[in-house]
């Protein structure tokens, strides 16, 4: 059912955000679609019109508790253009019957980008023949110096069947190469729907020639890969890390990785970022990035493209593409 009155709207974010956030296009459908109480973001709850129906959040934006509610008791829907809610939802806010939306399923798109062109380098040894080219001047190099090259027939294991998780697989499936998974929540027939082969962590890692994590930060995920997960995977192996640093114990593959037996592209380590004096910044067969893998820059104005979408739905009474669901914060990112 379309609701009569256009939804009051505020932007809840660090400043200067919104601007990067909101593109002219996404910025004149909002305006379309609501009240926006102003083009300027906020960030203390107080400074919100205690009219206001609808908050379209993102980095920077506080915790939405009691308070929060008190100040704007009219409140009926946070659409959360950044990757994780769990920074602000609170029990308040789901049990007075806010709808919570994630624009994570558009912040995925760089990050599985990100993750494919990761494997397809790190099977192309890229970064070793880099080296090896620079330091040679370009005088030439010989293949079999830095292992075996080229991604068919290779075996990629996915941690994790998330959001990014399933990208990867849509991506995988353009290259010749097997893909297996490791997710509780996958089932044996979503597997096969999929085109994935769903197995046991123990059993992904001793078949995978690269292990991209996809799983998020829980307790029951913390150091998930440690030094027994470390020493099933073959020589030669990478482990590929643009999930969260605590799901890899970072002394266990510092020991692998110092020994030449693995190798690794991590883009999200523990902790963030490493000690300066850590081996890893160091190691030919470690590349280390600055957790790029998401949103940034021109990536960023998607993630308010959805939550746009949201807005807009909200206001036409029509469901949410990607509600947010308290059972549900249990296992995302």
């Amino acid at each position: 059912m379309v609701r009569a009155n256009r939804p009051v709207t505020a932007l809840v974010m660090m400043p200067g955000l919104e601007s990067r956030l909101l593109e002219s296009t996404a910025l004149t459908r909002l305006r379309a679609a609501t009240d926006l109480v102003s083009d300027t973001a906020v960030t203390d709850p107080a400074d919100l019109d205690p009219g206001t129906e609808v908050l379209l959040t993102s980095w920077g934006c506080p915790l939405l508790d009691d308070s929060v509610l008190a100040a704007v008791p009219r409140l009926r829907l946070v659409a959360h253009a950044a990757g994780t809610v769990k920074s602000l939802v609170t029990d308040s806010l789901f049990a007075a019957g806010v709808t919570v939306t994630s624009a994570a399923a558009a912040n995925a798109i760089p990050v599985a980008e990100f993750t494919f062109a990761a494997i397809i380098m790190c099977g192309k040894q890229t970064f070793a023949i880099r080296d090896r080219h620079r330091s040679h001047r370009g005088a030439g190099w010989a293949a079999g110096e830095v292992g075996p090259l080229g991604n068919r027939g290779r075996c990629i294991g996915l941690v994790g069947a998330s959001l990014i998780g399933r990208l990867m697989i849509e991506r995988l499936a353009t290259i010749d190469c097997e893909v297996l998974v490791a997710d509780p929540y996958l089932s044996e027939e979503e597997a096969i729907v999929l085109g994935v082969t769903k197995v046991e962590l123990d059993e992904l890692c001793r078949r995978s020639d690269v292990v991209s994590l996809h799983a998020p930060a829980l307790p029951s995920t913390h150091h998930m890969i440690g030094a027994p997960q470390l020493a099933l995977l073959r020589d030669g192996a990478w482990l590929v890390n643009t999930a969260r640093g605590s799901l890899v114990d970072t002394s266990a593959l510092e020991a692998e990785v110092v020994s030449g037996r693995l190798s690794a592209f991590i883009d999200t380590s523990d902790p963030e970022p490493l000690p300066v004096d850590s081996p890893l910044y160091d190691l030919d067969n470690v590349v280390l990035t600055p957790h790029i893998a998401g949103s940034l820059d021109n990536e960023i104005a998607r993630m308010g493209e959805l939550a746009v979408t949201e807005i807009e739905r909200f206001a036409g009474g029509l469901e949410p593409l990607h509600p947010v669901r308290a059972a549900d914060l249990e296992r995302i990112a």
